[in-house]
């Protein structure tokens, strides 16, 4: 099983963290690339630390002397829309879990959080395309037909984010929040373009690479023949200290350039390594935390 059942008892604790972003997202806490319109006051909920101070009801706070924000329904109404990378690149492991793994396991925890407060979410494995797509319901039921598509995937395709984005976005049919999870291993043009579309069609959006730490460090010594995951093309290299070097600068610059990309889109962008606890990782994504740059 993909999927491991500890870190969702983990998260079963979760519930008033959750609301934070998974069940409450507070307007205007994305840079929209859009401009929006009017929308109206559906009902209330408890202020949380992070929370957007000009959304609290001071009225309310004078009647309860307890802080509450205004939730509007636009808010209440946002659909969770996960996509998965299932492609080639994604089936390594070196320094921890196969990167498959820790990324289904991520997407099972945020669909687990949109259950445990009835909401919507959907869900699409992609490569080169969409393959495999579960429609927004909001069920228990639902849940676990995320997890047996998880269990029955093969990682196996190029990446296409551009594509795969694309064809997605055309069934998204309300505001949403859409969590993307991938190595984001692909030309930094198509990145650029895929996370504007993510952005034009989401009120949130968040993108969480997940690399091995082997492939960032390169845990290996002199002559090692590599071999392309997606292509199976093989190239014998030399790994001199003066390479290693190159290799890690190269990783760094495009992490930096995705990240700026998403800056400018409004679209939050976490990177974690395959070794770090799950449970460490979806915290910090949830609390809207950074985590430590590679």
């Amino acid at each position: 099983m993909v999927v491991d059942p500890e870190f969702l008892n983990q998260l079963g604790n979760l519930e008033l963290i959750a609301r934070k972003r998974v069940s409450n997202i507070n307007v205007g806490s994305k840079r929209s690339i859009q401009t929006g319109k009017g929308i109206e006051i559906s009902d209330h909920r408890q202020y949380y630390p992070g929370d957007d101070f000009k959304a609290i009801d001071w009225r309310l706070y004078g009647r309860t002397e307890r802080l509450y924000i205004r939730r509007f329904e636009e808010e209440k109404d946002l659909i969770t829309h996960i996509l998965l990378d299932s492609s080639s690149s994604m089936d390594f492991a070196l320094g921890g879990l196969r990167k498959f793994n820790y990324a289904a396991n991520l997407a099972a925890g945020f669909a687990f959080l949109s259950v445990r407060k009835y909401e919507k979410f959907g869900s699409a494995l992609f490569s080169n395309g969409i393959n495999e797509i579960i429609q927004p319901k909001k069920s228990k039921t639902h849940f676990f037909r995320l997890i047996e598509l998880i269990d029955r995937s093969s990682q196996e395709g190029e990446t296409d984010l551009k594509r795969s984005v694309e064809e997605y976005t055309k069934m998204i049919k309300h505001r949403s929040f859409v969590i993307v999870l991938s190595d984001f291993i692909e030309p930094i043009e198509s990145l650029e373009h895929a996370v504007f579309q993510i952005a034009k069609y989401s009120k949130e959006a968040i993108l969480i690479q997940v690399l091995d730490p082997g492939e960032i460090n390169l845990s290996y010594r002199e002559d090692v023949n590599f071999e392309d995951m997606e292509s199976s093309e093989y190239e014998r290299t030399y790994l001199s200290p003066g390479f290693k070097k190159d290799y890690l600068k190269k990783i760094r610059n495009h992490i930096f350039s995705l990240q700026e990309i998403c800056k400018d889109a409004g679209v939050d962008f976490y990177s974690v390594t395959s070794d770090k606890p799950l449970f460490d990782s979806i915290i910090q994504v949830i609390e809207g935390r950074k985590i430590k740059a590679l």
